[in-house]
Parts: structure tokens; C-alpha cells; sequence
């Protein structure tokens, strides 16, 4: 089984009932292969750090997924986050991190004990990354975050990020293009103003605040007084209209009766599923990374002090 492909299933098996995340998470995880991750690293928005430790190399036994911890799913369509819950489910570590994670910062407490499972951060912190990260002068080496297009003021959080980071450290970003926004299948459908959409949206478009070309996003990090060091172009608008609606109008549905099941008879459907849409959507991954960089609605930068 090739690198992809493993990639792939341990991710499928983390987002299982929704087959178009585990897709973009794969692609997210493919880009992050060729950098490496140095010591003392911080995660900037680290959520229930999932993404983080499988994009590292971690993997979790076929008995745990994220939906596995949701109880309620009965605000979904108003935009609640249903990650956000309290769970007694453990993980069972199969494969560790390739590196463990110095601090992980997220403003939710839900998701920072989830975090904590995972055992990949020495320390984690609740912390609003709006504001004045509470992180000495060139303190870390390596800065991730996938989370820097949903802050206040992309400004602030650059120019903060390039303050704690070292003189000679890196810091990796996933950030959408403008081409995102206008892709997502809701976009025409909510400017006309149909309900529908509004409810299927569930904020994203509102809430998805700094969206720019590859020639803005440049002008943004030079003004800052960071240089691009490594920049990769992917996810097709193919992908992002795929993404946007996906199982996305079922999913809670799918939870809610996934969660009823025993977890013998729940494990046992999941694996099925798995092992057959693995081929399906392997294909599909191929022709997304025989796309990149041409033209696409995600970005990957890792930048440096200029």
C-alpha cells in the first residue's frame, strides 16, 4: 500500500461519515509531507487536535472517530459546532506522532481536553488567538495553524506569529484563495437569498473572513515583513463545490444513527465502508494532485522572517 493510500484510510476512519472531509484532510496531510516540523512547535488554533496528530503520522485504533464523541446534533443547521461536546471515549494510540507538539492554543475548552487524549502536546492552553499570543519573543521554531483565515485581523496574527517566531523558524499556514469563496455551491444560492442555502451554509461563508489571491496574500506577508519560502496551490473547485455539500445535509442524521449501534456492529459497517470506498476516492485523490498548482482554492505557505 502506497504513502497516499495509508494516508488516506487512517483519515477515512477518523471522518468515516463524511467521506468529502476525509478527502480534503488527505490533501491537507499530502502537503505538509515534505516539511518538517522542528522543535519547539506551537499549533495556533489546534482544535481537538486530530488533524495535527495524524498529519504527523499518528494513527488511532478502527474503534474511534470524531463522531464517536458527539452526543447532540440537533443545532447543526443553525451553525452550532458539534465538535464542541464533553466525551468520556478514549483513544487507543496505535502509532504515535513522528513529534510531539510543545504548546497547542485553542479558544475552546471542549475541544482542548479532546486535545489532550491524543497525548502529542506537552502543554495546551485556552487562549483567543485574536488577541496577543501569551508567547515570549522568538520562542518556537516551527508555527502551524490552519485556522489564520477565520481570525479578526490577519495582520495582527501574522505579526504576531512573526514575533514569537525564531530567527531562523518557519511558519506553515493553510489559507483559502478568493477563488474558494466563490466556488463554495452555496455562494449564488445565498446571495439570492434562499433559505435553504443560509442553512446549509451554517456560517462558513460569513465566518471565512480572508480569502485572497496568490498576488494579495504576497503583498499581505511582505508588508508584514515575512517572505515565502514554500507555497503549494491545491484543491480544485471541483473539490470545494464536492466539499460543500458532500453528506454534509445528512450527516447528523448519519451520526445520530451511527452512535445507536453497538460498537461491534457500528466498527464492523465502518470497516466495510473503508475498504470500499478507499479505491473510489483514491482516484479521485489522484486526479486532485495531478492538479496542483494550477490555479486551485487553497494555498499552503511556509514563511519565513525576511
Amino acid at each position: 500500500m502506497d504513502q497516499d493510500t495509508k494516508i488516506l484510510k487512517n483519515l477515512l476512519n477518523i471522518y468515516w461519515l463524511r467521506p468529502e472531509t476525509a478527502i480534503w484532510r488527505t490533501l491537507d496531510a499530502l502537503q505538509l509531507q515534505k516539511i518538517e516540523f522542528t522543535k519547539p512547535i506551537l499549533d495556533i488554533g489546534c482544535g481537538d487536535g486530530i488533524f495535527t496528530f495524524s498529519a504527523l503520522g499518528g494513527i488511532v485504533d478502527i474503534n474511534y472517530d470524531v463522531y464517536r464523541t458527539m452526543k447532540k446534533t440537533d443545532k447543526f443547521f443553525s451553525g452550532k459546532d458539534i465538535h464542541d461536546q464533553l466525551s468520556n471515549i478514549e483513544h487507543i494510540i496505535i502509532k504515535k506522532p513522528k513529534t510531539s507538539i510543545d504548546l497547542g492554543l485553542d479558544w475552546k475548552n471542549n475541544l482542548l481536553r479532546k486535545a489532550k487524549k491524543l497525548q502529542t502536546y506537552d502543554k495546551l492552553v485556552k487562549h483567543d488567538a485574536n488577541k496577543k499570543l501569551p508567547i515570549k519573543d522568538n520562542e518556537f521554531k516551527t508555527i502551524f495553524s490552519n485556522t489564520f483565515y477565520w481570525m479578526d485581523d490577519i495582520e495582527h496574527i501574522l505579526k504576531e506569529s512573526k514575533r514569537i517566531c525564531h530567527d531562523d523558524g518557519k511558519i506553515i499556514i493553510f489559507v483559502p484563495d478568493k477563488k474558494f469563496q466563490k466556488s463554495l455551491i452555496f455562494s449564488d444560492y445565498l446571495s439570492q437569498g434562499h433559505i435553504w442555502a443560509k442553512m446549509l451554509d451554517r456560517g462558513i461563508s460569513n465566518n471565512i473572513q480572508h480569502c485572497y489571491s496568490l498576488k494579495e496574500w504576497k503583498s499581505i506577508f511582505s508588508k508584514i515583513g515575512l517572505k515565502i519560502d514554500y507555497h503549494s496551490n491545491y484543491g480544485t473547485e471541483q473539490l470545494v463545490k464536492f466539499w460543500s455539500i458532500g453528506l454534509r445535509p445528512y450527516s447528523p442524521f448519519l451520526i445520530e444513527m451511527a452512535n445507536t449501534l453497538n460498537l461491534k456492529t457500528r466498527t464492523k459497517i465502518k470497516q466495510k465502508l473503508i475498504h470500499d470506498l478507499t479505491p473510489l476516492l483514491k482516484s479521485y485523490i489522484d486526479y486532485e494532485l495531478s492538479s496542483i498548482g494550477k490555479n486551485n482554492c487553497f494555498h499552503l505557505f511556509v514563511l519565513k522572517k525576511s
